[in-house]
């Protein structure tokens, strides 16, 4: 199956697939039909409860905590209600990142100006009894990431929030062609898309289509062109993939 798009840059996940990375088994999908249940539009609900101002994250390199507190809180009704005290939705940023980078480099703790690497992501990420494992996602290769993107879309389908990674290429630089920013694909109904953006602190209507392709700057992505990696649930706590 075609991108649809020209190849105007390459990505760090090209790299890491030519030395093995990014072919491990897909996780297990979400079962049963999708059907509207109260799960579908949580991350809606806690995003809206901060008001105006939104979700923001607490500066340039807790997206991927913002994330992952967005998705906690989204299964967790104590915690989406204590996050909306206030200060508490950015200590909870600042504890969630101290956690999930303290041993990610290979035991030592990672640079604090570099955000927080899928892997470790993944280890604390939860919604409700859910963990998380994490993907490389290779959009340069269809056959590698449509699987993938069809899993997240499944999942979010079906109420359950999906982190996703996202950066550039090197048409803007090497510096831009790796991981750079941590967004969480959700549903609304079990139908529509939507990507709780940290910077915006905002949620953005994506199609699945869109999801598929990459190339251009998005405002979803916050402003990169690429999914680069994705945290998929591994099942209940306890589980890994």
């Amino acid at each position: 199956m075609s991108s649809g798009r020209p190849r105007t840059g390459r990505q760090l996940s090209e790299l890491l697939y030519l030395f093995g990375g990014g072919r491990a088994a897909l996780p297990a999908g979400p079962q049963g039909s999708v059907t509207r249940d109260d799960r579908q539009g949580r991350v809606r609900a806690v995003v809206s409860s901060f008001g105006p101002r939104g979700a923001v994250q607490v500066d340039g390199t807790t997206c991927g905590s913002a994330a992952l507190v967005v998705t906690a809180a989204a299964g967790d009704h104590d915690l989406a209600r204590r996050l909306t005290s206030p200060g508490a939705f950015d200590l909870a940023q600042l504890a969630v990142k101290a956690a999930s980078t303290r041993r990610a480099l290979a035991g030592l703790r990672w640079p604090g100006a570099l955000g927080t690497p899928p892997w470790s992501a993944a280890q604390v990420a939860r919604y409700g009894d859910l963990t998380y494992t994490h993907r490389l996602v290779v959009d340069s290769r269809p056959s590698q990431s449509l699987p993938l993107i069809d899993l997240a879309v499944a999942w979010a389908r079906s109420g359950v929030p999906v982190p996703l990674y996202t950066g550039g290429d090197t048409t803007t630089g090497l510096a831009t062609a790796v991981p750079r920013h941590v967004v969480v694909l959700t549903s609304p109904d079990g139908h529509a898309l939507e990507v709780y953006e940290p910077s915006s602190g905002r949620l953005h209507p994506v199609d699945e289509d869109g999801l598929r392709t990459g190339g251009g700057r998005r405002p979803a992505y916050g402003g990169w062109s690429h999914i680069t990696w994705v945290l998929l649930p591994a099942g209940p706590q306890g589980a890994r993939g």
